[in-house]
């Protein structure tokens, strides 16, 4: 596409939520009481988190989905304008509340559980997508929460040449129909089994591959990510970061720097390592945003990072 169309680094559609988040001093039992260590709220959300990570980066993003006119989607709407992530098409559905999520982490693992509700919102329809919009950007993403719309505009932006990463970590109708449009599928190695109903993990990328990816991304948590491109296999370890407060949010912020890496033309091996860094990051505070780091923040604990 023209760079006069481009008005975004990236542009996600997907799931946006409020999070309330604790951590605990020890995981509790059923019936069990157990004291938080700490606890506050804090935008979230696969999508919306990912853009997040794009815009404190220094990159332009946007948000598609919508929310709805409850307290918990004004605060979700605010969290984006404060992080100055354009909201122009995250729609507010009137009378219906928002998605939210109920967080708690192990004050001695880092290890978090997450309940949650998707609200009355609904999901947004395609017929509410503005194409113009959507393929306003270097680079789209999307997640499953918004599945019909998210498969709509996913083909949209590959039409017009943008490359599309998906976000898959749990079953919708259209995740084969996804990954048949993905560009650059990144799934959990838990997901990638799950999907193809494979017990190894090698049978489950050829599966993955038989789509014809430009590049397969598989996250491992904490033994890190391997990516395979035209027939090379990356493998990029995990970062260690001291402390490891929470690992909410670590793989939205993957796939967002993933994402913005791409806007900025970062080949396979670079992007990886700028992915898998910035989501270590994030593990050193409470939720799925505090931590993601600034620009400086991460030249100063990866200063590879200077000469991207």
């Amino acid at each position: 596409m023209s760079e006069a169309n481009t008005n975004f680094d990236v542009i996600g559609l997907g799931g946006c939520a409020w999070d309330l988040l604790g951590i605990a001093s020890k995981y509790p039992q059923i019936d069990e009481k157990v004291p938080l260590v700490s606890f506050e709220q804090q935008g979230g959300g696969q999508a919306g988190t990912a853009m997040v990570t794009v815009s404190r980066l220094g990159g332009k993003a946007a948000v598609v989905g919508n929310t709805g006119d409850d307290e918990f989607g004004e605060k979700i709407r605010q969290s984006f304008v404060e992080e100055d992530v354009d909201i122009s098409h995250l729609h507010i559905v009137s009378g219906a509340t928002s998605h939210m999520a109920l967080c708690i982490s192990d004050a001695e693992t880092g290890q978090r559980s997450i309940l949650y509700g998707e609200g009355t919102k609904g999901k947004m329809p395609p017929e509410q997508l503005d194409r113009n919009f959507i393929t306003s950007c270097r680079c789209f993403l999307t997640d499953t929460h918004h599945f019909q719309a998210g498969l709509v505009a996913a083909r949209w932006a590959r039409e017009a040449g943008i490359p599309v990463v998906i976000d898959l970590e749990r079953f919708r109708e259209t995740n084969e129909q996804l990954m048949a449009v993905a560009d650059y599928p990144v799934l959990p190695a838990e997901y990638a089994l799950e999907f193809t109903g494979e017990v190894e993990l090698a049978a489950a990328v050829d599966k993955l591959l038989a789509y014809q990816p430009t590049v397969l991304v598989i996250t491992r948590g904490p033994e890190g990510s391997v990516a395979y491109a035209e027939g090379e296999v990356i493998e990029q370890p995990a970062f260690t970061v001291e402390p490891v407060v929470d690992a909410t949010g670590a793989g939205d912020v993957f796939h967002g720097a993933f994402a913005y890496g791409l806007s900025l033309g970062y080949e396979v091996r670079k992007n990886l390592a700028f992915a898998s860094v910035v989501a270590a990051l994030n593990c050193r505070r409470l939720g799925g945003r505090a931590g993601i780091p600034t620009w400086e923040e991460l030249e100063e604990f990866w200063p590879a990072a200077a000469d991207l």
